[in-house]
């Protein structure tokens, strides 16, 4: 089960547009989460900057707040990322990013993470170099999520021919597209179970596998085509959209219902 602040930010990513605290509290409620947790859940988040306050004690996604909540927000997008790749690759050197703190190591990772690196050396990550705005944004999009200034960003190319080969198998393409059908496979059964199931039930169901998908999509490579094809990923995001746009209907409509 989520976390009030992962449930708020959930349900806003999910809604698209602003709701209540009242809202939020009772999804909290629905999902087993107390009415003073949620509520502190709100303040903290708002503090961090990930949410923004409206009128009326209504509650939005802060677009302009942290990197990650917008990396979330939008994955619908992330495929208008991607361009041609050309054979390169983008880098970071790390080797001299101290690993004592605990705190500021976990943000590095999940920045590389996020953004899709794997190690080819020790403490070398790259990715290919296919991404909209190149180096300088990819540089900005990593430091905005929590890369180590004491780390470099810089562009990888003249690879010897083997090194070459073990830069492009770097990533499991088998494995990532297994999980695109896995997921879009149980997508399409969530379909039917919210035709089917009392509304209460499909609002839950509908959080819990849409989080398990947009969780995937966020960190999806993004490779080109030469390392991976696409159609699992397109498949899986057109379901996703499709899945997202019929329970934002049912969340929408069960809290328009009067409270018990």
């Amino acid at each position: 089960m989520p976390s009030a602040p992962e449930l708020i930010l959930d349900l806003l990513v999910a809604d698209g547009g602003t709701l209540s605290s009242q809202a939020l509290c009772r999804a909290g409620a629905l999902m087993g989460i107390g009415e003073t947790t949620l509520r502190v859940g709100l303040t903290r988040l708002a503090a961090e900057g990930k949410i923004a306050r409206g009128e009326r004690g209504s509650y939005s996604l802060n677009r302009a707040g942290p990197a990650l909540s917008r990396a979330v927000g939008d994955w619908r997008h992330t495929r208008a990322q991607v361009v041609a790749w050309q054979g390169g690759w983008l880098a970071v050197h790390d080797a001299g990013v101290a690993r004592a703190d605990k705190t500021a190591w976990r943000r590095h990772s999940l920045a590389l993470s996020l953004r899709g690196f794997a190690a080819l050396r020790p403490g070398l990550q790259i990715r290919p170099d296919n991404l909209a705005g190149g180096l300088e944004a990819e540089r900005a999009q990593l430091v905005a999520l929590g890369l180590s200034p004491h780390a470099l960003v810089f562009r990888l190319a003249g690879l010897d021919p083997a090194a070459q080969a073990a830069a492009r198998g770097l990533w499991n393409v088998r494995a990532l597209a297994d999980d695109c059908r896995r997921l879009q496979a149980g997508l399409e059964r969530g379909e039917q179970r919210l035709r089917t199931v009392p509304l209460e039930v499909a609002v839950r169901e509908s959080l819990l596998l849409g989080r398990a998908v947009i969780a995937h999509l966020v960190r999806d490579p993004l490779l080109p085509d030469e390392l991976m094809s696409p159609a699992p990923r397109t498949a899986l995001r057109a379901v996703a959209r499709r899945y997202q746009d019929r329970a934002r209907k049912l969340w929408r409509q069960w809290l328009a219902l009067p409270a018990a």
